[in-house]
């Protein structure tokens, strides 16, 4: 026991600490964070969701889940009413879109589900083709449509007086 007293070798000690730390971190890590090739599961979604159908006019529930994978994926940029004012936006060059604006709303679903899928070569829009399922990414084209809808209904209301 006196070696442990000896302080020559704490350093020693400290340092096969971290060495073992970092190994069961990283092992943690690869076990825990899910890999590019394996789908995130769609929570409760059930059949309500048909892979690889235009889900874009469904259902509530569907414009639901879209929001819950946009507030997941897309909120940091984008921000909260999709104003392209996230907590990122000012970090990345070009900014992000406003998901409101007519010039992403006159898209069609489908090339809005490309660029959901792809990206965006030449802006920080990363695709999301390997984490989320085609039904997954045309639930956010649906919250999408949903969330300018909403946004329209807002500014109409304000300018009616109503609430």
């Amino acid at each position: 026991m006196r070696w442990l007293m000896d302080k020559s070798v704490l350093p020693t000690l400290y340092t096969l600490a971290g060495l073992v730390l970092a190994v069961i971190l990283a092992y943690a890590t690869t076990i825990l964070l899910p890999d590019e090739n394996r789908v995130l599961p769609a929570p409760g979604v059930g059949e309500a969701v048909v892979s690889g159908e235009n889900l874009a006019s469904e259902s509530l529930r569907t414009v639901e889940q879209g929001r819950v994978y946009y507030v997941q994926l897309c909120l940091s940029c984008h921000g909260v009413r999709g104003d392209g004012l996230g907590e990122w936006a000012y970090r990345v060059t070009p900014y992000p879109a406003d998901l409101r604006k007519a010039r992403t709303q006159k898209r069609s679903d489908e090339t809005l589900f490309k660029f959901i899928s792809k990206g965006l070569v030449g802006t920080p829009m990363i695709g999301w083709e390997k984490q989320l399922s085609p039904a997954q990414r045309w639930q956010l084209v649906a919250y999408l449509r949903h969330l300018a809808k909403s946004t329209n209904n807002k500014s109409n209301n304000k300018n009616t007086g109503s609430s």
